[in-house]
């Protein structure tokens, strides 16, 4: 069973959503261990619908402060900011934080149904016995994730002599596409692949002819246009928040930089023409592509 296999089936069993910070290369490396886009992110209905509702900022900042947590080594529970239960427990590695499972998506148990927010309502409960699965399931999960991890590395994965340049470009990708609506900068990959920051810019500008800056900026102007396009009732403050950016200004000039309109004007012009190709990165044959 691969971990995106092993998550569905939890979400299943204990009627949570179930995400993943990853902190490790190896998860982006090892085919067994790669997960789904949506696993991850926090990826509930409701969760989606939070961040739409204030461009992703207090959804972000919590994440930041549990990673922070996290880093202890112990696991923990309580409400985030939008008053959803979740359970988060970290996996460690070598002393280090190599990733954190999040079980949440749960109406807390103790509020009475008229004192929870409408949008709430619905959810499942965590219940004292919905919780006791919750642990049972997540010390599963990080043990599962602790073999894996140990299983790749000890059969030579992550060898230095296998980090040429494609390893360190498909982990560029991956880390931008998994991160790109979070503040992240060249020296957090640098940080996670083990190597010195100016050398990895170094290597990315000149098989991409981009920056790691550049990329990531294309890789949220992406999601940008999705949002102008198919969610008009959006501010251009929220979207540039729902994409990464904490200043809507800069994020309009590096929208007009890179696709030649501000964000107004690209909404206005798709209400009545089809929507322009994506911005794509300068074109060279060693290029992030999605494979």
């Amino acid at each position: 069973m691969t971990l995106p296999e092993l998550l569905r089936y939890y979400e299943r069993k204990t009627a949570s959503s179930v995400s993943v910070e990853v902190r490790h290369p190896a998860f982006y490396h090892c085919d067994r261990l790669k997960l789904a886009p949506d696993q991850y992110l926090h990826h509930s209905d409701f969760c989606r619908a939070a961040k739409l509702r204030d461009g992703n900022v207090s959804c972000s900042a919590n994440k930041l402060r549990s990673l922070e947590v996290a880093k202890r080594g112990r696991c923990f529970s309580g409400c985030c900011p939008c008053g959803i239960w979740e359970y988060a427990c970290p996996v460690m590695h070598n002393g280090g934080l190599a990733a954190v499972l999040y079980f949440g998506g749960l109406a807390p148990e103790r509020r009475a149904e008229a004192d929870l927010p409408e949008a709430i309502r619905p959810l499942p409960r965590a219940t004292e016995e919905r919780k006791k699965k919750i642990r049972t399931a997540a010390a599963f999960v990080a043990e599962f994730l602790k073999i894996e991890l140990e299983l790749f590395l000890s059969s030579g994965g992550m060898d230095a002599k296998q980090h040429g340049d494609a390893f360190y470009l498909e982990n560029c990708r991956n880390f931008i596409n998994c991160h790109y609506l979070e503040n992240i900068a060249l020296g957090d990959l640098a940080d996670m692949l083990k190597v010195n920051p100016n050398y990895l810019g170094s290597l990315i500008r000149r098989k991409t002819g981009s920056s790691f800056r550049a990329l990531l900026a294309h890789r949220r102007m992406e999601e940008a246009k999705i949002y102008l396009k198919l969610h008009k009732h959006l501010t251009v403050t929220k979207v540039a928040r729902l994409c990464g950016f904490s200043d809507s200004n800069y994020f309009s000039s590096v929208f007009r930089k890179l696709c030649g309109k501000t964000p107004l004007e690209y909404k206005k012009e798709t209400e009545t023409a089809a929507p322009a190709p994506a911005a794509e990165p300068p074109a060279r044959s060693e290029q992030l592509h999605q494979k």
